[in-house]
């Protein structure tokens, strides 16, 4: 029986099988769904902070998060590319790709709307 992490190319490891491979990819996905879930409730107030007596806009909670699940990703991206380059030099490019358009669709919608 085959360990879960070998693939059929005869018992060798699968980048795409990773762990690692995928939580970049699901950190993306619960950003672009904190983004969309955000853009539909409709129009938000600016939260407003008071600083020294005089009151300015702040970030929510949800662009915070959204920024938070964003930059974490970097860390396991890295972890991967270092982790699996040797190991499956193929699986671990296709999966960087893979990796780099999720961040890039889920900040997209920041850029173009200027959120």
């Amino acid at each position: 029986m085959q360990n879960q992490r070998h693939g059929a190319e005869g018992g060798r490891a699968l980048a795409s099988r990773s762990v690692s491979a995928w939580v970049p990819l699901l950190m993306s996905g619960a950003a672009t769904c904190l983004l969309v879930t955000y853009l539909a409730t409709g129009p938000h107030e600016p939260y407003m902070v008071v600083e020294n007596g005089v009151a300015r806009p702040d970030e929510s909670a949800t662009a915070r998060l959204w920024q938070l699940l964003m930059i974490l990703q970097l860390p396991v991206i890295g972890w991967f590319a270092v982790r699996w380059s040797m190991r499956d030099p193929r699986g671990t490019v296709k999966m960087l790709a893979l990796q780099a358009l999720a961040i890039i669709a889920a900040a997209m919608p920041v850029f173009l709307l200027d959120l």
